[in-house]
């Protein structure tokens, strides 16, 4: 009586899912249908005058650009945070811990990380991105120099980022 019902308690469960499983094998969605003609809106989009940047690959479309490969004068920002800052006596002063963009999509200034130990006891300043000179060098790697001294950068005023919420929040 045991293994009776032993048997019907693993039994049922096993028959319900096989027989749920074919059912659900056995039907198929109705397709749906198609709005008819008097509810269809035909829209085009207005078509938009794009200029790429100068050397920049680009495919014109009918709401913009879209870039397709990386033109050899541009450089990624990933490429960029991270990369050591020398001075003109090829002095190490600091390493690039952000870029801070303005409204219209530009770099502004670039947040050097000064002195310090594996980001322990860093200092942070904003320099404008326009004091930077980036290179390119035989590697494919970015040579970045400014001509400041690192004592000049660790007694600049700490930058301080925008912590009200948005965009600018903080880490």
């Amino acid at each position: 009586m045991k293994s009776k019902l032993l048997m019907s308690a693993i039994a049922m469960p096993a028959a319900l899912a096989l027989g749920t499983s074919a059912f659900a094998q056995d039907t198929t969605p109705p397709p749906a249908a198609a709005p008819p003609a008097a509810e269809r809106m035909e829209t085009t989009p207005a078509p938009t005058t794009v200029t790429p940047a100068p050397g920049a690959a680009a495919e014109t479309t009918a709401t913009g650009a879209f870039a397709t490969a990386q033109s050899a004068d541009e450089w990624r920002s990933s490429r960029l945070v991270g990369t050591a800052v020398y001075n003109e006596a090829n002095e190490r002063v600091g390493d690039i811990s952000e870029l801070v963009l303005d409204d219209n999509g530009q770099i502004e200034h670039v947040v050097i990380g000064v002195g310090g130990f594996l980001g322990i006891g860093e200092k942070l300043v904003a320099v404008s991105f326009k004091d930077l000179n980036i290179a390119r060098e035989e590697n494919g790697n970015a040579r970045v120099t400014m001509n400041t001294t690192k004592e000049a950068l660790q007694n600049a005023p700490d930058y301080k980022y925008h912590t009200t919420g948005g965009m600018g929040t903080s880490d």
